[in-house]
């Protein structure tokens, strides 16, 4: 069975602020596809969608889009970002995504990591090293960039690409979605459908959570990263294929990137 891993970008973002300074918390919202973000209820826009004047406290975020919903009551921190990132399925159980956001633990010299997944019992790995099963508590995963994958047997991998901060526990809720069966009516339109090529079009990459966007061999997440490209910058578009863009990186030197992050035009 092919397996799509879902590939997400975290970066980790402090709003600042001193006890002089009212409370704050941010939110951040990203799905695929777009869909309206409703917060308490109240409808606040669509995603991508990011709003840093937030109350701490407990809010419920609903997703919706023409076909599906889904909703989920998040914790939001003091002066801290929450990031909630999911992807929507034709089936709710083909839905997946998770929820990430840091606490504060005064131990400055580790970086914490708290890790709890649907289904119980999903493997967590650590920089492609298995560390145990969820749920799971880690003291000190060492500060700096980190990828963390979740898998289990009929799910898709959950990737999530962090930043561990000494004094931070990162806490991530995240819901694997199911592997979708593809018919074979479906798959001999996916054999039918070949690549588009161009070669006047152009692809400018968008704002990402990290301020930088991987750039891989193949088209699919678990390709190797051959480079990073940044948001504004545009490149020659080479092919497109599903989700993804085959872009041209000068001195013969080509990757592909996910269109979730790009646009093209003429």
């Amino acid at each position: 069975m092919y397996k799509k891993s879902f590939f997400i970008i975290f970066g980790a973002l402090f709003l600042g602020g001193c006890s002089l300074i009212p409370q704050k918390s941010g939110l951040e919202v990203i799905s695929y596809p777009p869909a309206k973000v409703f917060v308490d209820n109240k409808e606040v826009g669509m995603t991508p969608y990011k709003d840093t004047n937030l109350k701490p406290g407990v809010v419920e975020v609903k997703l919706s889009t023409n076909n599906s919903e889904w909703s989920k009551k998040v914790e939001l921190q003091n002066n801290i970002n929450t990031v909630v990132d999911w992807e929507f399925g034709k089936e709710d159980k083909s839905s997946g995504g998770y929820v990430l956001y840091l606490e504060k633990t005064g131990d400055t010299k580790n970086a914490g990591l708290m890790v709890n997944a649907i289904p119980d019992k999903t493997a967590i790995s650590i920089d492609n090293e298995i560390k145990g099963y969820s749920p799971l508590r880690f003291d000190n995963i060492v500060a700096g960039d980190r990828q963390l994958t979740l898998s289990a047997p009929g799910k898709k991998n959950l990737n999530v690409y962090l930043k561990a901060i000494n004094g931070y526990q990162l806490v991530i809720d995240g819901t694997l979605a199911e592997e979708e069966v593809v018919a074979a009516s479906d798959s001999a339109s996916l054999v039918q459908s070949t690549p588009t090529i161009n070669t006047t079009k152009k692809v400018t990459i968008k704002e990402t959570e990290t301020g930088w966007l991987r750039v891989r061999d193949t088209s699919d997440n678990s390709g190797k990263e051959i480079a990073k490209v940044k948001p504004k910058e545009q490149y020659n578009l080479l092919e497109q294929i599903q989700d993804w863009y085959k872009i041209d990186l000068g001195t013969s030197k080509s990757g592909w990137i996910s269109s979730k992050y790009a646009s093209v035009s003429e």
